[in-house]
């Protein structure tokens, strides 16, 4: 019975962690880290396209792309 309630609790937790990885463009110009990988801000990435943490992206020195965090 304690395994199971440590089973839950730890899926309880891993299901609601935010997704922290992002996308962004590999290029020399890009500046912007994207929600999807298909965000329509890398249709013209002419390089690799990579998944990394939030974090890192921050650290790259990437701002949040207008498109995908766009505020109503």
């Amino acid at each position: 019975m304690k395994r199971l309630l440590i089973l839950i609790g730890f899926c309880f937790l891993m299901c609601a962690t935010p997704d922290t990885n992002v996308y962004i463009c590999t290029g020399g110009s890009s500046v912007v880290y994207h929600k999807t990988k298909t965000c329509k801000g890398l249709t013209k990435c002419s390089k690799e396209i990579q998944s990394i943490t939030i974090e890192k992206a921050k650290e790259l020195g990437r701002r949040e792309c207008k498109i995908c965090y766009k505020t109503r």
